[in-house]
C-alpha cells in the first residue's frame, strides 16, 4: 500500500532565508504526517524520487530525512521494499530487549523507575538545553496530543514527546538510552493510555512538563515529569509488579497474532 503525496506545506513552514527546503522542516512535516494518522502504520512512504520532486529537495536531502525518521523509531527501511511507517504490533514488539525483559522477568515498576531516573534529569537538562528547533519540536508534538486517534496512534504522540525531550536534553547518551528502552516504553505506555484513570490524570501533565521547559525552569520540568511517570505506581494495582511482557501482550493480544490491524479496536480512546 503506498500513501498518497498529502498536502503540501506552505513556503513559509517549510524554507529558510534561502528559499529552499531545510531538512529540519522536511523532518517535520514528514512527522506531522505519521503521527496525525495521515499516513497509517504498515504504509509505504513515497519513493526518494517521488518526495524528493514534492518538497524540491536532493535524494541525498531525501535520505537523510527518512534516516532520521528511522532513528526516532517512526518508520522501517527495507533497501529493497522502500520506507514504511513502523507498525507497532505484538510481533514487532518481540525484539531482542523485549525478549530480554521477559525472560528477566522484568516488572513495570523496574521500567518506570529507570524510566524516573533517566527521564527527569532529561526533563531537566531539556529546560537548560533545549534548542530553537527542539521547543518547536515539543510544541509541535504536544498540539498532537488534542487529536482524536486510537490507543496505538496516541501511544505513538506520547513516544515522540518523550524522545523528543530525551533528545532535546542535549546529552546524546540520555537519548540513546531512552530509544533502547522504547518498545518496552510504547507498550507501557498503552497500557496506561487504556486506562481511564491513567490517561485522565497523566495526559494534562504532559502541559505542565512542557511549560517548565519553555520557561527554562529545569526543577520544575524534573518534578512535573517524576509526577506524570509516578502515576503509574498510583494507579496500576497489581499489573506494577506483574511480568512487564505479560502485562504488555495483554494489552495486545498474543504475540502469535497473525495482524496487528485490529488489534487495539477495543481500547479506542472515547471522542
Amino acid at each position: 500500500m503506498t500513501a498518497d503525496g498529502g498536502k503540501k506545506p506552505s513556503p513559509e513552514s517549510m524554507t529558510a532565508e534561502s528559499g529552499k527546503t531545510t531538512p529540519a522542516a522536511l523532518i517535520a512535516v514528514l512527522e506531522d504526517r505519521i503521527l496525525t494518522g495521515h499516513w497509517a502504520a504498515g504504509v509505504r512512504l513515497p519513493s526518494e524520487r517521488d518526495l524528493a520532486t514534492e518538497f524540491a529537495v536532493s535524494r541525498p536531502v531525501i535520505r537523510e530525512v527518512l534516516r532520521t525518521l528511522q532513528e526516532r523509531g517512526l518508520i522501517e527501511v527495507s533497501p529493497q521494499r522502500g520506507s514504511f511507517v513502523r507498525r507497532y504490533t505484538a510481533e514487532n514488539l518481540m525484539r531482542p530487549m523485549y525478549l530480554a525483559a521477559r525472560a528477566a522477568g522484568v516488572t513495570a515498576r523496574q521500567l518506570m523507575r529507570a524510566r524516573v531516573m533517566l527521564e527527569t534529569e532529561a526533563a531537566g537538562l531539556a529546560a537548560v538545553n533545549a534548542t530553537k528547533r527542539d521547543r518547536t519540536d515539543l510544541l509541535r508534538v504536544h498540539q498532537l496530543f488534542a487529536r482524536p486517534g486510537d490507543v496505538h496512534a496516541r501511544a505513538r504522540v506520547d513516544l515522540t514527546f518523550h524522545e523528543t525531550i530525551a533528545r532535546a536534553s542535549g546529552n546524546p547518551v540520555i537519548h540513546m538510552m531512552f530509544t533502547s528502552i522504547q518498545d518496552l516504553t510504547y507498550g507501557l505506555m498503552l497500557r496506561s493510555l487504556s486506562d481511564r484513570e491513567v490517561r485522565e490524570a497523566g495526559e494534562p501533565l504532559h502541559t505542565v512538563i512542557l511549560e517548565h521547559i519553555l520557561d527554562r525552569d529545569p526543577d520544575g520540568a524534573r518534578e512535573a515529569m517524576r509526577r506524570h511517570l509516578g502515576l503509574a505506581e498510583e494507579f496500576y494495582g497489581p499489573d506494577m509488579d506483574a511480568n512487564l511482557a505479560e502485562v504488555i501482550e495483554h494489552q495486545l493480544g498474543s504475540p502469535a497474532t497473525p495482524s496487528g490491524d485490529d488489534l487495539m479496536a477495543d481500547l479506542r480512546t472515547p471522542s
